[in-house]
């Protein structure tokens, strides 16, 4: 760029005596000067309250880039234009100003858009920080730059400084070459991360108003269903109001009068698996009425009815019945109170947990408890079960149940994947870890992926990277963007130290993937909740037998949970069945000290234990 040359000095008076005469004899034909710099200063000041209009509100045209830095050097090459110019010259340039703040503005609600939401999951961009989020710093910080720039340009033009078309582009320059957003940092505490968080369903309860969902315990009654005598309220005006009953109501109806008064007539006789399969049976009868498959919560009304709770009774009338006092979601007959099973009172509070948690999330959405922070800088050798590892990362074990049983059920897979390391001695010296989750849930061991980072690596020192490999067959069948949750970022202190977790998403079976040029060699392979004991599997198959195979041959830790005591004999008996070697039993079946404390209604074997817990009891082999 050309240095701006200096205009020689405009004196306001002739310089001699005979031009003062001349102008004296020609008064009509003379133009003070004076009057000319005040014309020009109101032109100026014209300009300028166009030019806040237009910052505070109107559009402007969008022009490219080069276009505009195209402006700005004609205006500085033309130093013979006229103040009007001048002035039209810097509108344009704050134009430029403002339009690229707008682009800066945009780019952060342009990344978030291209994170599609699905009707069971949603993603969410996180950004935490200690006073204020990235996006709301930064636009304050360009706020303030525009408002400084404004008034330095008004002030040097009510001064006659002779820089400014200098100054103007030093400064536009100096704006667009700021980073952009997303790379902005603010404090040690900032955590960007993309997560996928599952949203949970809703549930029949026979304790729970089928549509306000209130706690009919706490009532005098409770109101059936008139039609299907399967749902129950807390008005009759509820039992009319509810709408999306209706469709679900005339099909169980219609199958009750196919077979008897009711659904569950003439039920006493069976056994406990005859009646399962009558339930199933059902499901699909009504599932042909409506010609639709069931939701969950609409299957949950036939596989949960109010039942005497007695085996060899299931008495199904409802004015025979009354609930458990306690949580509501057992019933049995009120002429004979002995048959409400003896160990129910092991089961009470878990099932009142239950309820306390449906109930939260009906009045307040999902219960999202507060993730831990805390670095550990020494491996927690002591630590040997959940409530051990929380004191370590500083975690409040309040009196709220429900908060530190949805705590417990974030925390499992991380911790129980960690704990069988440490039983293994692989936590020490090991830089990098890899660990391949079979028949991995999208909703259970992707929901919030986060926990990988806060639970295993900021617990494990000398680990610098974890790879985590997510696979079965049907891991997206929510058609999850893969693409997205593997943008998902550590902590600011991790990226500073170099440590990372990465995500891999395999949609296919545990053999197959084997196979392929992407596999990864684990340092653990983990079952959770597999069910391996089961013939059925994916599309009604039995693929067990090669992936156990497969998972026996690579020499390394493989630890395998169930919900319930009495799968966990049946799941080791085939694993080593199916293995063409030698295992080692590193930890024969064994309560697992890092399992959720989340209860879930069992249907598999509700006669024997009517709730279960993920990742509740395990064993580990190598």
């Amino acid at each position: 760029m050309k240095p701006h040359k200096k205009k020689p000095r405009q004196r306001n008076r002739p310089r001699n005596k005979a031009n003062r005469l001349k102008n004296l004899e020609n008064p009509n034909k003379s133009v003070n000067e004076e009057e000319i710099v005040e014309s020009n200063e109101l032109s100026c000041l014209e300009q300028t309250e166009q030019k806040e209009s237009l910052i505070k509100g109107e559009d402007t045209d969008d022009d490219s880039m080069p276009e505009l830095f195209d402006e700005g050097n004609d205006y500085l090459s033309n130093t013979n234009q006229s103040s009007s110019s001048s002035c039209k010259a810097l509108e344009n340039l704050e134009n430029v100003l403002k339009k690229n703040i707008q682009k800066l503005n945009n780019k952060e609600e342009n990344l978030s858009e291209e994170v599609e939401t699905t009707s069971k999951a949603e993603f969410r961009v996180k950004a935490a920080f200690k006073n204020t989020e990235i996006s709301t710093e930064v636009n304050n910080e360009q706020n303030v730059f525009i408002q400084n720039l404004q008034h330095q340009i008004e002030s040097m033009m009510a001064n006659g400084n002779e820089d400014l078309p200098q100054t103007i582009m030093e400064n536009l320059k100096k704006m667009l070459n700021q980073a952009p957003i997303s790379d902005v940092e603010t404090s040690d505490d900032e955590e960007e991360f993309i997560e996928y968080i599952y949203k949970p369903r809703k549930y029949f309860l026979i304790s729970l108003c089928n549509l306000c969902k209130c706690d009919l315990c706490s009532l005098n009654g409770m109101v059936q269903c008139s039609r299907c005598h399967l749902s129950y309220y807390c008005s009759q005006e509820h039992m009319k109001n509810d709408i999306e009953h209706r469709q679900l109501c005339f099909a169980l109806k219609q199958v009750a009068d196919d077979s008897g008064e009711h659904i569950f007539y003439k039920c006493s006789d069976f056994t406990a698996e005859q009646f399962r399969s009558y339930r199933i049976i059902t499901i699909r009868r009504v599932e042909a009425v409506v010609n639709r498959s069931l939701t969950a919560t609409e299957q949950e009304l036939i596989l949960f009815g109010r039942l005497c709770c007695y085996a060899n009774c299931r008495e199904y009338r409802f004015d025979k019945l009354i609930n458990c006092s306690n949580c509501g979601m057992i019933s049995y007959c009120k002429e004979k109170p002995q048959h409400l099973f003896n160990d129910h009172e092991k089961w009470c509070e878990a099932f009142q947990l239950f309820k306390q948690l449906i109930i939260h999330q009906e009045k307040f959405g999902r219960l999202e408890p507060q993730l831990p922070k805390k670095i550990l800088r020494d491996l927690p050798s002591n630590c040997c079960k959940t409530k051990d590892i929380y004191k370590k990362l500083n975690i409040n074990l309040t009196e709220n149940n429900c908060e530190y049983a949805a705590l417990t059920q974030i925390s499992t897979v991380p911790l129980t994947s960690w704990y069988t390391l440490k039983l293994c001695d692989q936590l020490r010296d090991n830089h990098e870890l890899t660990i391949h989750l079979i028949g991995a849930e999208i909703d259970f061991e992707v929901d919030i992926l986060h926990k990988w980072e806060l639970f295993f690596l900021h617990i494990t020192p000398a680990l610098k990277r974890l790879n985590v490999v997510f696979i079965g067959p049907e891991l997206n069948a929510c058609n999850i963007s893969f693409d997205q949750l593997k943008k998902t970022k550590c902590c600011r202190f991790c990226r500073k130290n170099k440590r990372t977790v990465n995500y891999y998403f395999v949609a296919k079976i545990y053999h197959e993937y084997c196979r392929t040029d992407e596999f990864l060699k684990p340092n653990l392979i983990c079952f959770f909740n597999a069910g391996l004991y089961r013939s059925t599997g994916y599309n009604m198959e039995d693929t067990w037998p090669e992936t156990i195979l497969f998972a026996s041959q690579m020499k390394v830790p493989v630890v395998v949970t169930a919900y319930t005591e009495y799968e966990m004999p049946l799941d080791l008996s085939r694993f080593l069945q199916e293995s063409n070697r030698r295992l080692n039993v590193t930890l024969p079946p064994h309560l697992n000290p890092f399992t959720s404390v989340k209860p879930e209604r069992n249907f598999i074997s509700d006669d024997e234990v009517p709730l279960m817990f993920k990742n509740y009891y395990c064993f580990v082999v190598e």
